[in-house]
């Protein structure tokens, strides 16, 4: 029989003979340990503890301890019955006799999710959060129940709604250490439902001729996708864009993956799980590396590039941050730390440039900024627009910018300080940013372009096109380092290690900050390690 030592948390106490689980409630994360003995060691009461023990045979007692947050000790009704107990399961998580209920996390509003759709779009976050709103209480007492009587463990779920995003945009392959952890059903890590690599396969009428044969493909394909899904790093490049991407392609798949058939190509990438053809959407394989597309810097050339910008002298350089070592192997004068190179340049640009850059950007409009988002089957890119980037911008191509008399020995002169060549280059970005808008902590690194012939962006340098009347600065989190705008400089910083260029460097994240006062106006102009412009025709960036 179990019972409860007696202190001020609230806890149902129950009367399976089941060993306990240790439940422990971190803000939206449900963590499930192993049973531990707590034997005769005393535990001190918390208002956020229970110590629930076990008589066994012999009279002697097996305690376990329960932890939950206060908010959701407080929100749920004590119920010391041994009929009809209710059970919390964490502060995201809530079966009780009476059925189910949604989160009571303030963050998140389960009907308002559940009327926008993401029932159907993120069932990995909203499964079991929202199952009164999604009316997934049935799905949800099985998986809890089975975790209460010890038969199953954790649910298949992901602790953020934005892993699907995450998933889809490679990260579970390049920041496994969080992703494998927090978002285990995006990731594959646990399996539940088709919907885990695209769309929710559908299986035609019991009685319908390919009923067996859709079944069997589905079945085929989950075996096939857990493989896919496996630790190997010659599956990073692919796992997270493999997607079936309409809900009849195992239906399909029963002919239509032939490579006989007319429709194969577009089998083979948007319906690569139900035809196990994958590997076909690996970028490398379908954009190659030319020959004679060499990367312009190689190990070591990056911090010579900032060593002869310095010694040069040229627009009167001041280094924020830099490497202790200089190329000779001493120690560079004045410097304690040692840091990635951050470099200012005063006077880079003139007035007129900086007019004519703003003036071509409001000639082609500014449209709101987005990220890059996750990457389609066919190797197109979702744009990402964010609440956590907020300006305006607008693209300098070459008929706007490389064409214009004022505007194209500014695009010279960028490659001329950087040892590098135009094609090395993105077309410019031209930015503005209105009173309250900025861009949160990012870096300019985009890890899928590795291995691919446009090569990795490894400089930025920043063009700072009119002065801010408060605010908008550039601030760099790791390195406590804020630039405050100011007309006719720019600001110039590697992504990429001197090491390996083709490495991140991830010292250099950065932020723009809310713009206060004024407007800003600025220019990016992004530099890549291979030929961008030849690729970028080629459709391989």
């Amino acid at each position: 029989m179990m019972h409860r030592k007696k202190n001020n948390a609230a806890i149902v106490a129950t009367t399976t003979k089941i060993p306990i689980v240790l439940v422990v409630a971190l803000s939206s994360l449900l963590v499930v340990l192993p049973p531990c003995d707590v034997g005769g060691v005393a535990i001190a009461a918390s208002p956020t503890v229970d110590v629930l023990c076990t008589a066994g045979p012999d009279g002697e007692e097996d305690c376990q301890a329960v932890y939950f947050e206060p908010d959701v000790r407080d929100e749920f009704p004590r119920d010391d019955t041994d009929d009809d107990p209710d059970v919390v399961y964490g502060d995201d998580y809530f079966l009780s006799a009476g059925g189910c209920v949604d989160t009571n996390n303030p963050d998140f509003d389960c009907p308002a999710m559940a009327e926008s759709g993401e029932c159907d779009t993120n069932p990995g976050f909203t499964k079991y959060r929202c199952a009164l709103s999604c009316g997934t209480c049935d799905d949800f007492d099985v998986a809890y129940g089975k975790l209460r009587d010890g038969t199953g463990g954790r649910p298949c779920t992901d602790e953020y709604k934005e892993c699907k995003g995450w998933a889809a945009m490679g990260e579970c392959a390049y920041n496994p250490d969080f992703m494998l952890v927090e978002c285990q059903r995006s990731c594959v890590v646990c399996f539940e439902d088709t919907n885990q690599f695209g769309e929710h396969q559908e299986l035609p009428p019991e009685d319908d001729e390919h009923y067996a044969e859709t079944l069997a493909i589905i079945e085929r394909t989950i075996e096939y996708m857990r493989k896919v899904w496996k630790p190997n790093e010659s599956n990073n490049r692919i796992n997270y864009k493999c997607r079936n991407m309409d809900g009849e392609c195992s239906k399909w798949a029963i002919t239509k993956c032939d490579d006989d058939h007319e429709d194969k190509e577009y089998m083979h990438t948007n319906c690569a799980p139900a035809c196990q053809t994958c590997h076909l959407l690996d970028r490398t394989i379908q954009c190659p590396i030319g020959e004679g597309n060499e990367p312009v810097f190689g190990p070591g050339d990056l911090n010579a590039m900032f060593e002869r910008i310095m010694e040069d002298g040229r627009y009167n350089p001041v280094a924020l941050s830099r490497p202790r070592l200089k190329g000779d192997g001493t120690v560079a004068p004045g410097v304690d730390g040692d840091g990635p190179w951050i470099v200012v340049l005063e006077d880079f640009i003139t007035d007129e440039e900086a007019d004519a850059m703003i003036a071509a950007g409001h000639k082609k409009g500014y449209e709101r900024s987005a990220d890059v988002g996750f990457e389609n089957p066919d190797g197109t890119f979702e744009d990402d627009v964010n609440s956590g980037r907020t300006s305006t911008n607008s693209w300098c191509d070459v008929e706007l910018c490389q064409e214009d008399p004022v505007i194209n020995p500014v695009i010279e002169r960028i490659h001329a300080i950087t040892s590098t060549h135009v094609n090395n280059s993105e077309h410019i970005q031209l930015l503005r940013y209105e009173p309250g808008q900025f861009y949160q902590q990012h870096h300019d690194y985009i890890e899928y372009q590795q291995g691919l012939p446009c090569g990795v962006r490894m400089l930025t340098l920043f063009l700072y096109l009119n002065d801010v009347e408060e605010g908008g600065g550039t601030h760099f989190p790791f390195l406590d380092i804020t630039v405050q705008p100011r007309r006719r400089s720019a600001l110039l910083w590697p992504s990429s290690l001197d090491e390996d260029p083709e490495a991140k460097d991830k010292r250099t994240e950065h932020e723009a900050l809310p713009v206060l006062r004024g407007i800003k106006y600025g220019a990016n102009a992004w530099i890549h390690t291979r030929n961008y412009r030849e690729a970028e025709e080629a459709d391989c960036t």
